[in-house]
Formats: C-alpha cells, sequence, structure tokens
C-alpha cells in the first residue's frame, strides 16, 4: 500500500514541521488486515475535538486578552503583550493518542482518495467516500485559517506531506485564495442523497449543513480579504456563496457549535483555567453596561448577563503591573465555563454581521441596517439558545435565563448609533459583542477593522502596541530556518514580531 497507510498512531509520531526524518517502513506500511483498521469516522471526530479544545492560554485566552475581553490580576505577561514563541504542534502533527488535528484531516482525505479504501464496507459506513472527503477538506481550511491569522505565511501546500523534511513557506495571500478554492470545490461535492460523514462532532454528519457552513465560512474568508488588493476576487467569491443553493446559516438551528459530553473526554476547554487568574475588563464590563467612551453603545446590553459572572459590577482595569489596591472584579460566567457549555464554532449572528459589512461595502444590494439588525438579534437567540438555555445548565447547577425580549430594542439603539458614528463602526463592534467568547475571530475583525477603540497595555513588555500576531515556534527557526526567514520576509516589517502585520491586516 502507498506510504501514508501507516497506521494513525504512527503517522502522529512521525509527522512534524522541519524536524521530522524520512522513515521507509518497509514492509511495515502493509496493511494485511484490510482496512478496516482504518476509521474516517475516529479521525474526524479527532480532528474536530483536537480543534476545539487545544486551549490554554496562548490558544483559547490570550486573544481574549488583545481584544480585551478579559484582563489578569496575575500572571499579566499576555495582558501586557510579553513576546515569546508559541508552538503550533497540536494543529499540524501533535501527540499522543489524538495527534494533530490537520494529520488527522489529512488522513481522511487519503483515505477518501485510496480507491482500496474507499470502495470497502467497513469505509463507507462512515459515509460516502464523497462526504467524508469534503468535511475533512472544509475543516482543514477551518484549521490552516486558525493558523495563517495567527502567524502569518505558513507550511501550507508542502505542510502535511511526510516526504518533506523541511516544508516551505506559503504567502497568506495565496494561502487565502486557495480557501476560496478548497471550500468550494468541498462544497459543491458535497452529496446530500449520500450518507453523511460519521463522527462528525459539529453536525452529526448533516450534508446540507455543510454546505450551509462552507458558504458561511466562505463570507468570513472573503471578508478578511476586504482590505488587500485581492478584494475584488473576495467579493465575487462572496456573492457566489451569499447565492449558493446550499444557503448560509440564518437560523439558530443551522449554527455550528461544539457540544462536550462530558467532563473526562469532550470537555469545555474553558474548564483548564484558574478561575481567579482571569477577570472580566473593564472595558468589556463598562461597554455592554452602555458606558465605555470609546464604545459607541449607551446602552445596557442584556448578552451581559450571560457573559458574566455580574452584569452590573465592575470589570478589572486592563494590562497594569501592579494591581495592588485594585478592588474586586467579576469574572467571566459559570454559563460559558462549566464542563458542559457549548462551544461556538459559526454563528448566524456572525454572518448577518458579515452580510451588514458586505452591503456596506457595496458589495452587495442587500440593506447593510437590516444584516446589522438581525444579527444583533440573532446574537441574543443564540446566547439564549445555547449558553442561557442548553442542556449544560442543569449540569452546572445554574438558573436558565433567556434575553431574547431585549433583543429588537437594543438593535434598534444601535442603528441609531450607527446613524451618528457610521455604520461600519457599530458592525464592528457588534462583531466583537456577538464573537465573545471567540478570541480569535474578534481578534481577526479588531485587527482588520480598528474597531472597537481599544487602549494598549499601560504598562507593556513589547513596544507598547497591541499584538498582531504571534511568533513563529523555535523548532522552526532551529529547524527549518530558510524557509522560516522567508515567512518573516512577508510581514509587515519584516521582522518575527507580536507587532509585525500579516497580509490581510498590511
Amino acid at each position: 500500500m502507498k506510504k501514508f497507510k501507516v497506521i494513525f498512531l504512527l503517522s502522529i509520531m512521525f509527522l512534524s514541521l522541519g524536524s521530522c526524518e524520512t522513515v521507509d517502513f518497509g514492509d511495515t506500511n502493509e496493511n494485511t488486515n484490510g482496512p478496516s483498521e482504518f476509521d474516517s469516522a475516529a479521525l474526524l471526530s479527532a480532528a474536530q475535538r483536537r480543534f476545539v479544545t487545544i486551549g490554554f492560554r496562548d490558544w483559547l485566552v490570550n486573544p481574549h486578552l488583545y481584544v480585551q475581553y478579559q484582563a489578569q490580576p496575575v500572571y499579566q505577561d499576555e495582558s501586557r503583550y510579553a513576546e515569546g514563541p508559541t508552538n503550533w504542534a497540536a494543529y499540524y502533527a501533535g501527540a499522543g493518542s489524538v495527534g494533530g488535528a490537520l494529520s488527522a484531516l489529512q488522513q481522511v482525505i487519503n483515505l477518501s482518495n485510496d480507491p482500496e479504501v474507499n470502495t470497502t464496507p467497513a469505509y463507507l459506513s462512515n459515509g460516502s467516500a464523497n462526504n467524508q472527503l469534503a468535511v475533512a477538506r472544509i475543516m482543514k481550511v477551518v484549521v490552516y485559517k486558525r493558523l495563517t491569522d495567527t502567524y502569518g505565511d505558513i507550511p501550507y501546500f508542502e505542510a502535511l506531506n511526510p516526504e518533506i523534511q523541511s516544508p516551505a513557506y506559503t504567502p497568506q495571500r495565496e494561502i487565502y485564495n486557495d480557501f476560496i478554492k478548497e471550500l468550494t470545490e468541498a462544497r459543491d461535492m458535497l452529496e446530500p442523497a449520500g450518507a453523511g460523514a460519521a463522527g462528525d462532532l459539529f453536525y452529526d454528519g448533516d450534508v446540507e449543513s455543510w454546505g450551509r457552513f462552507a458558504n458561511s465560512l466562505l463570507l468570513t474568508v472573503t471578508m478578511q480579504m476586504s482590505e488587500t488588493e485581492d478584494a475584488g476576487v473576495a467579493e465575487t467569491a462572496f456573492n457566489e456563496a451569499l447565492t449558493n443553493e446550499y444557503g448560509v446559516i440564518e437560523t439558530v438551528d443551522q449554527e455550528a457549535w461544539y457540544q462536550p459530553i462530558n467532563v473526562s473526554t469532550l470537555v469545555n476547554p474553558w474548564t483548564a483555567f484558574r478561575p481567579a487568574d482571569y477577570n472580566m475588563s473593564e472595558y468589556m464590563q463598562d461597554a455592554l453596561q452602555g458606558d465605555e467612551p470609546d464604545y459607541s453603545n449607551v446602552t445596557f446590553d442584556h448578552r451581559l448577563e450571560i457573559y458574566s459572572s455580574d452584569a452590573q459590577g465592575d470589570g478589572l482595569p486592563y494590562g497594569l503591573e501592579d494591581y495592588t489596591g485594585i478592588g474586586s472584579s467579576v469574572r467571566i460566567s459559570e454559563y460559558i465555563t462549566s464542563p458542559t457549555s457549548p462551544f461556538p464554532i459559526l454563528t448566524s449572528a456572525y454572518t448577518y454581521l458579515n452580510r451588514a459589512e458586505a452591503a456596506e461595502r457595496r458589495w452587495t444590494s442587500e440593506d447593510a441596517a437590516a444584516m446589522l439588525e438581525t444579527g444583533i438579534v440573532q446574537s441574543y437567540a443564540s446566547t439564549s439558545a445555547y449558553f442561557g438555555n442548553g442542556p449544560h445548565i442543569a449540569d452546572a447547577g445554574l438558573d436558565p435565563i433567556d434575553i431574547t425580549e431585549f433583543a429588537d430594542n437594543f438593535a434598534t439603539k444601535r442603528l441609531a448609533d450607527a446613524a451618528s458614528v457610521g455604520m461600519m463602526q457599530v458592525i464592528a463592534e457588534e462583531k466583537w459583542a456577538a464573537l465573545f467568547p471567540q478570541g480569535f475571530l474578534a481578534w481577526n475583525e479588531w485587527r482588520r477593522t480598528g474597531f472597537p477603540i481599544l487602549t494598549p497595555s499601560p504598562d507593556p513588555l513589547n513596544s507598547g502596541e497591541i499584538p498582531t500576531r504571534y511568533l513563529y515556534p523555535t523548532s522552526e527557526i532551529n529547524l527549518n530556518n530558510a524557509n522560516y526567514q522567508t515567512g518573516v520576509g512577508g510581514l509587515s516589517p519584516a521582522a518575527d514580531k507580536n507587532t509585525s502585520k500579516v497580509w490581510w491586516d498590511q
């Protein structure tokens, strides 16, 4: 059999970026027991779980701190912008029984393209070949987008080839254009009449949901390109996705969420954090209470009742070196951090707010105000449905909370704010509010739009600017240096600093 047919654990052990050696396993690559050893459903589940639960400071909290969702009363390095390399191995190759998200997805793609496997009963019991392949390709874009948005140019086209020891870095511009190609092709190969992909933790294999997801992700990808030289390409792709027969995510029940099953295997990534180390930021509390001068909202935002442990309480001043004498402040709510609380992947609110921005940019003929209003209403609806009234409520000992009755009034007042300060500012601010607790997406939007208006830490450990990227891993500097240097050359300025800017942010 082909070399990619090494069992999953061996592929994880030997697949690494810049540090792997090409290993010939000889006859051990031969699968004498047939394709039943390959479980594409388990690989898909592992990849999705890995993507959501990598967590910890680098991969969950840091963007929360950069966009001032939260603040740190202790161990303030991240909120003061300390610079240090960040390891990406958990996304690429990883370690242990789960491995890297991308390596698992590549295994699904390899199996789905292998005629010796993709016609067997064992493989087909996990869904049609086209549906399994399409979902894996869409998920690869989800993971790679996180990586390129975080670093800039990254190993992409050569990254998952075990024959290449030192993979080249692909410019972010090429990566984003390939995202459009991948999402379009993957969406178009979906077979609604075929069996859906088994092991799918987001949509339980529902094919039409993956079509909507692909289109909605295309809206996000193309909007991220809106300030680049490829804005025209992005506009065309945005409209193609918006008018595609699968449609886009428009209702709460069409959204993609990760639902933890228990506290030992499929967990909420927020449970890994000690509550005493993080508080809601003063900016976040004040902005949603309607009392932040650099934020256009002047109306109490009832989403804070679900986001915060005390919607009326004070947030923590942001980015200080010394918190001596600072009074008590509130924390992120247990509605979000309980072990079985769900985690959003892609919501209808974000889709509508992207449509609002597209309309304001004249990319579409839709009405920006109507899209903004619907985006706010949908944010209230999904926040209530998943965080305030979800199945995790009883496990966490929380009282159900529904804030939907306040949505229309709040949306009306935000439309009035847009008439005062400009539609683009309010759309961007509403993305920031609606994306909580999706720190990476909020960080992307803030870097691209400049809203909300944030004041950097007064006691920075860098040059004094809010970080706009992560530093490349040390392993790349040591073991893949020539390609690393090329990647650094794609930044502005061309320095591996946390204040350099990636392509779509220049």
